[in-house]
Order: C-alpha cells, then sequence, then structure tokens
C-alpha cells in the first residue's frame, strides 16, 4: 500500500496540482505584500481544483497538437524533396472515327498545302501529330487539353522538340493571329514525319 501511495505522489498530474497549488501561494503572498490588507478583507483565495486540471490538459492537448503539426511538416519537406513520380493515368482509349484518322489529317495537310492554304495545313500536321500520339496510346486525345496542357504532357515524351515546335506554331496561327507562309508548312511537315519517325 506503501508503495502505490509514493506512486500517486510522484505522477505528473500530482506534480502539476502541487505547482499550480505553489504558483497561488506565491502570487497571494505577492500580492498581500503589495497591498495594505482590507479591514473586511476576505478569505484567502485558492484555484478550484478543476482550474487545475483543465489547465493541465489544456497543456497536454496544446503540446501533442504542437508535436502533430510539427511531424507533418517535416513529412511535407521530406517529400517536397523527393523527386515527384506522377503515375500515368488510366484511360481508356476509345478508337476515333474514320474521318479523324492519322492518314485523313495527311491527307487533309497536303490539300490544304497545295490549296495555299498554310494555316489549315499547319493545323492539319498538328492534329494529325495529336492522333498519331494518341494511336500510340503516348497521350490520350482530349478535345479540351489546351496547348499549353499538351506542351506540360509531351516533357515526358523522347526527343518532344518536333512536337513543341508544332504546338507552338499552332498556338501562335490560331490564338495569336500569326499569318504563316510556305516555309511554316515545310517546318510543321518535318516536325510530324521527325516524330512519326520515333
Amino acid at each position: 500500500m506503501a508503495e502505490a501511495s509514493s506512486i500517486q505522489q510522484s505522477s505528473l498530474p500530482w506534480q502539476l496540482r502541487q505547482v499550480g497549488k505553489n504558483l497561488s501561494e506565491w502570487i497571494q503572498l505577492r500580492l498581500a505584500q503589495w497591498e495594505p490588507p482590507a479591514p473586511d478583507a476576505p478569505p484567502n483565495f485558492e484555484f478550484p481544483v478543476w482550474l487545475g486540471q483543465f489547465l493541465f490538459w489544456l497543456l497536454v492537448i496544446g503540446v501533442i497538437g504542437w508535436l502533430a503539426w510539427l511531424i507533418v511538416q517535416l513529412w511535407d519537406n521530406y517529400l517536397g524533396q523527393r523527386p515527384e513520380r506522377r503515375a500515368q493515368p488510366q484511360v481508356d482509349f476509345i478508337v476515333p472515327p474514320e474521318h479523324h484518322t492519322v492518314a485523313a489529317w495527311l491527307r487533309r495537310a497536303q490539300q490544304l498545302e497545295r490549296d495555299g492554304n498554310w494555316r489549315g495545313a499547319c493545323r492539319a500536321w498538328y492534329m494529325a501529330a495529336l492522333q498519331l500520339l494518341h494511336d500510340r496510346e503516348w497521350i490520350p486525345h482530349q478535345p479540351s487539353r489546351t496547348d499549353g496542357e499538351y506542351l506540360q504532357t509531351i516533357q515526358t515524351l523522347p526527343r518532344a522538340r518536333p512536337l513543341q515546335m508544332l504546338i507552338r506554331t499552332h498556338e501562335r496561327s490560331l490564338f495569336g493571329g500569326e499569318a504563316l507562309a510556305a516555309d511554316n508548312v515545310q517546318r510543321c511537315r518535318q516536325a510530324y514525319e521527325e516524330m512519326a519517325q520515333r
């Protein structure tokens, strides 16, 4: 029995209550020294037991919360320093309609080039390249994907330079209103052919 009482007296909550009680007495002593006692002074004030317990648990919860926050920060820093590995999303490839095949885009590009429609020819070479990427299951075609998103996506491909040139030419001609010439179409064709040879 003596062993159980010594354990209870040396526990952390008991020690914190003692510290709280000692702090309360010290504050009372200091306040009594600074102010002259009033003739009808109320009896000495002591902190209620529940207040000490409340402050103790508040302190414990605060320390646990701070440690959890610190662990999360360290974990985020650890993950932030690791190179990102982006898993390729599993996308079901839909068989495109016949008029959207690579061969159809190539025929269209050649016809527009013969007609002198440089902007249309470059766009057809661009669409043929995107369709080729889709057919080879490298990058699925998504009508809502922007040129900027394609530029980000192709960074994972080897030798992405010809495709970058096609995308940038398409972007400048379609959205920038840049006039294209026969040499632009020639470069678009060469970029497509380089990409198709992979």
